[in-house]
């Protein structure tokens, strides 16, 4: 639900509420008007399945079975991961028929809606790039190292003396690249080794650049007669979200 303040916000006319959705792009761009911020708090996400009203025998990309909706600039940078598990059905055709396009095979199905939704609060002054990526297809190469004596007085915890996953070569970005994705890591910024780091955010985040997770363009499964079908397949997302017409406030994140 919108939060209670940015409602008494748009009652006193200082706010609008809006909505910004898209589908099939690989990235999209939310604007943001000068001398205004934004708070989205809500968005729905249905992933990408090429696998729909796919022939028989079409193999599923377990790439797709992990998919990330990212927010990016340079206010920061979130990411919320999606499960994906089509849990894939055979169509007889001529049981059950289609139009638009007109599939004349046995055709694959999910067997479910795979609509997720995800409350957040995300504030920004900055146009805003909400883009999409999956996993891609490196085998993972993991670092492991042994925790620390942690010292209560600094509030750490940990696996004390155990061997601990410190950093991964593969999970998102590419091993060829040398990128490190790191549980321990502050995001963005170099690993952090067992202890050392107070927050532990265990982020989980992807390389723009060369990732690796990108999802493939619109033309190499929506296109080529595959008609309203090829749109089902894609990615459709929306969100929810309040303009406030003033400067953002220095202390507010």
């Amino acid at each position: 639900m919108i939060p209670t303040y940015l409602e008494r916000l748009i009652h006193e006319g200082k706010a609008e509420h809006k909505t910004f959705s898209g589908a099939m792009a690989e990235n999209m761009i939310l604007k943001v008007p000068d001398k205004s911020y934004i708070v989205i708090y809500e968005y729905w996400y249905k992933p990408l399945i090429t696998n729909l009203g796919a022939v028989n025998g079409t193999a599923f990309n377990f790439q797709q079975a992990i998919q990330f909706v990212n927010f990016y600039n340079s206010n920061g940078y979130s990411v919320y991961w999606h499960e994906c598990h089509p849990d894939l059905l055979l169509k007889t055709y001529t049981n059950i028929p289609t139009e638009n396009p007109a599939v004349g095979v046995n055709y694959q199905m999910p067997a479910g809606d795979h609509t997720d939704y995800r409350s957040l609060y995300l504030k920004t002054d900055r146009d805003l790039s909400i883009y999409f990526t999956m996993l891609n297809q490196d085998t993972v190469t993991s670092a492991a190292a042994a925790a620390p004596a942690f010292d209560p007085l600094n509030n750490y915890f940990g696996y004390v003396g155990n061997n601990i996953m410190t950093g991964a070569q593969g999970y998102q970005n590419l091993v060829a690249t040398g990128q490190t994705y790191a549980p321990l890591a502050n995001p963005i910024t170099q690993v952090a080794a067992p202890g050392t780091s107070e927050d532990f955010t265990n982020s989980v985040f992807s390389f723009a650049a060369g990732s690796g997770g990108f999802f493939p363009p619109f033309s190499a499964y929506g296109e080529a007669g595959n008609s309203a079908m090829g749109k089902a397949r894609a990615h459709h997302f929306q969100c929810n979200y309040v303009l406030i017409t003033q400067e953002s406030p220095k202390t507010f994140r």
